[in-house]
C-alpha cells in the first residue's frame, strides 16, 4: 500500500467539494487502504480523500479507538458547543481555535455498502466535523478564530536499529522528525524455494528516504561498536532488531539506548509478545518506550499506549496498529527526553511475564484443547507462519476458523458435521466451522470448497 502525498493549504483541490461514492469496488477499497497507510505514515487522526487529491466522500478516522472508514458521511444530528485546538495536516505549522458541535450523530456506508451510524463526542466528534469540512471544501483555518504557529520539537542525532515490517513506522516518523544519521538492519537473507537473496523491509524503506544503511554481520564485535561510535549519534532507537545487543553498544551514545517493545511491560518480556496477547485471550495490549538496559526488556518504562484486541484480531493485523502507534509513542517519549520533561519508571519485576519465540510444534493444532483456546492460535499464528493439522497424511493449514457450540461428545479432531461454511470439527470442548484452510501444495480455499473439492464427510478425523 502506498503512500499517497498530502495536498497543502495553497493547492486547489483542497477547495472542491468531493463527489458521493456511487459504487463501492477494488479502487475505493484500494483508496480506502492507501489513506490509512498515508495518515498513519503522518501521525494523523484523520484523513479525508480530498486531502490526497481524490474528489470522492470518503474519511478515514482513528483517535486511538477502533478505526473508522465513513463512505458518504452525512451529519444527521449536533448537540452543545465547544471551542477546541485543531491542527491539519494539509496545514503543517499552524494550529487554531475552533468551534464545533460537542455531540455529532453521521449516517455512513462502511466498506461493505452497509448503512450504519456513529455517535460521537469529544476528540472524535471534532475530528469527524473537520474531515467532513474538507469534503465540502473547507480548511480548519476557515472557520479558526485565533491561529498559532507549532514550535517545531528539538531533533535528536538518532542511529536506528530496525529489521521488521513492524519497525518501518518507527523509522519513517524518525525520519520527518530527528536527524537519522544512520540505520542499521539485518544481512540481506535468501528468501523462498528459490533462495532469492531479500533486504529486510527495513533497508528498502532507508534507501527510499536515502539514509546511510549499515548490515552488520556481528552487532558484538569491537569493530562494530567503534564504527557506531565514529557516527557520533545522541541516542540509539532500536524497533524489532532481532538481536540482543551488549552493553557497550547500549552505552555508546550520552542518551543511551531506548526500544519500542509491542506490549504494556512488564508484561510479556520476550520475541513474541503479540501472538501470545491473541494466544491468552488479553483483551488489550500495547507498545511501551523503554530505557534499554543489559537485561532482556527490563528497563525503565518511558512512554506506554494501551491498545484494544479486537475479537478478529490476527497477529498481522494487531501488528500493524501497535507499529503504528510504536512510532507515535517513540516520537513523544524523545520529546519529553529531549526536553528533560520525563521520569523514567521502573518496572515492577514481580508483574513480569515472558513471551519466549514459538518454535514449530506451537504450530500444530492440539484438538483435544478448547476450541476457544484453538481459535486464538490460529489467529495468533496469522499470515505466518500458520497453524496445522494433518489430514490424509498432507498438512492442512487452518487459516480462519469460528468457534461453534457442539451438542455431541465425539472424539477431539472429528468431523462433527459438514456445513455451507466449511467442516465442523470436534475440540476437546465445543468445536470449529473451517472457514478457510490451505491443503500443502495447494492455494487457499473457503471451507465450503475445501468440503466439496476433498469430500469431507462427517466421521472423517483430522489429527
Amino acid at each position: 500500500m502506498p503512500e499517497l502525498p498530502i495536498k497543502k493549504y495553497d493547492e486547489p483541490v483542497l477547495r472542491n467539494k468531493a463527489r458521493p461514492v456511487k459504487k463501492i469496488n477494488r479502487a475505493l477499497l484500494s483508496l480506502l487502504d492507501d489513506m490509512w497507510e498515508t495518515m498513519r505514515a503522518a501521525e494523523g487522526v484523520g484523513l479525508a480523500a480530498t486531502q490526497v487529491g481524490v474528489l470522492q466522500r470518503v474519511v478515514v478516522i482513528d483517535v486511538g479507538e477502533d478505526p473508522i472508514e465513513l463512505i458518504n458521511p452525512v451529519i444527521v444530528g449536533r448537540a452543545g458547543e465547544e471551542e477546541g485546538i485543531e491542527a491539519c495536516l494539509s496545514v503543517p505549522g499552524l494550529m487554531g481555535e475552533v468551534e464545533r458541535s460537542e455531540r455529532v450523530t453521521v449516517k455512513a456506508l462502511d466498506r461493505r455498502g452497509k448503512t450504519f451510524w456513529l455517535d460521537a463526542e469529544g476528540l472524535l466528534a471534532r475530528v469527524v466535523q473537520h474531515e467532513l469540512d474538507h469534503l465540502d471544501g473547507v480548511v480548519f483555518v476557515d472557520r479558526a478564530s485565533s491561529l498559532t504557529k507549532i514550535e517545531p520539537p528539538p531533533r535528536f542525532r538518532v542511529v536506528f536499529m530496525g529489521t521488521s515490517d513492524f519497525s518501518v513506522p518507527s523509522l519513517r516518523a524518525l525520519a520527518r522528525h530527528h536527524e537519522v544519521v544512520a540505520v542499521i538492519t539485518r544481512p540481506d537473507r535468501p528468501v523462498g524455494r528459490r533462495k532469492i537473496m531479500t533486504p529486510p523491509p527495513v533497508k528498502e524503506v532507508a534507501e527510499q528516504l536515502g539514509l546511510c544503511v549499515l548490515q552488520p554481520q556481528d552487532c558484538r564485535s569491537p569493530e562494530f561498536r567503534d564504527e557506531l561510535a565514529g557516527l557520533e549519534p545522541e541516542i540509539l532507537v532500536v524497533v524489532s532488531f532481532g538481536q540482543i545487543l551488549p552493553k557497550g553498544v547500549l552505552e555508546v551514545t550520552p542518551w543511551g539506548a531506548v526500544n519500542v517493545h509491542a506490549s504494556l511491560l512488564p508484561k510479556y518480556r520476550g520475541a513474541a509478545p503479540i501472538q501470545h496477547a491473541i494466544m491468552n485471550g488479553e483483551e488489550r495490549t500495547g507498545v511501551t518506550l523503554m530505557k534499554m538496559v543489559g537485561r532482556l526488556d527490563a528497563g525503565d518504562i518511558i512512554l506506554q499506549a494501551a491498545v484494544p484486541i479486537g475479537a478478529n484480531d490476527t497477529y498481522g493485523t494487531l501488528e500493524k496498529k501497535l507499529a503504528h502507534v510504536g512510532a507515535k509513542v517513540l516520537l513523544r517519549g524523545l520529546e519529553r527526553m529531549v526536553k528533560e520533561d520525563f521520569a523514567p519508571l521502573p518496572q515492577a519485576e514481580e508483574r513480569a511475564t515472558f513471551a519466549p519465540s514459538l518454535d514449530r510444534s506451537d504450530e500444530r493444532v492440539q484438538w483435544q484443547e478448547p476450541a476457544v483456546q484453538i481459535e486464538r492460535k490460529i489467529r495468533a499464528l496469522y499470515p505466518e507462519p500458520g497453524a496445522y493439522v494433518s489430514w490424509q497424511g498432507r498438512r492442512l493449514k487452518l487459516w480462519q476458523t469460528r468457534v461453534v457450540e457442539s451438542p455431541t461428545a465425539l472424539p477431539p479432531g472429528q468431523v462433527v458435521d459438514v456445513t455451507d461454511e466449511g467442516p465442523v470439527v470436534m475440540c476437546g470442548q465445543d468445536a470449529l466451522i473451517l472457514e478457510r484452510v490451505q491443503v500443502s501444495g495447494g492455494k487457499p480455499m473457503d471451507g465450503a470448497s475445501f468440503s466439496r473439492g476433498y469430500r469431507i464427510q462427517p466421521g472423517d478425523s483430522l489429527i
